[in-house]
């Protein structure tokens, strides 16, 4: 192998090596200071059922296997978190089917917040405000790690209906 040709191999492999666990990566990640989740589900998962079975969400477009949307006022199920995940939460998704799986994408998560008398004072901040630090990296403090965990869980249980195929026109 010529010099040049083992470079490029080098190259090629360690771009492999950094790339495939971004692409693969599942919960959540830290795009230029924005929180994006991202969870893989196998093709068997009835996506429709799951998206029709928690309310709150509404979808905008469902076709070729494709579904975009938003959760609006979605009630935060998990447990384990801190006060914060008792507050609803708003989001967008993306539904695709790529290479038998269904890649579920969330972004613009934003966590509603009741305050003042009555709760007539209502915040919908974006997630970042309260796990991503002023560098633009994810928080790995133990509270922001413990109310992460409990959003990945139950954002990762909004879309776990395991019986049939999702089947678009």
């Amino acid at each position: 192998m010529v010099p040049a040709q083992r470079n490029a191999m080098k190259k090629l492999l360690l771009s492999l090596l950094f790339t495939l666990p971004v692409l693969a990566q599942d919960g959540f990640r830290n795009e230029r200071g924005n929180l994006v989740w991202q969870r893989l589900y196998p093709a068997t998962t009835n996506i429709d059922a799951a998206l029709q079975n928690t309310p709150g969400i509404e979808i905008d477009m469902a076709g070729n296997n494709v579904y975009l949307g938003r959760g609006n006022e979605v009630t935060n199920t998990c447990q384990g978190g801190t006060a914060l995940m008792n507050n609803k939460c708003k989001f967008d998704f993306t539904v695709k089917l790529e290479e038998g799986n269904y890649v579920v994408t969330i972004t613009n998560i934003r966590i509603i917040e009741k305050m003042g008398p009555m709760q007539a004072r209502i915040f919908a901040n974006r997630a970042e405000k309260y796990f991503v630090n002023a560098d633009l990296k994810i928080r790995k403090d133990t509270r922001t790690q413990t109310d992460m965990t409990c959003l990945d869980n139950f954002l990762t249980g909004i879309f776990s209906s395991e019986t049939r195929a999702l089947t678009s026109n």
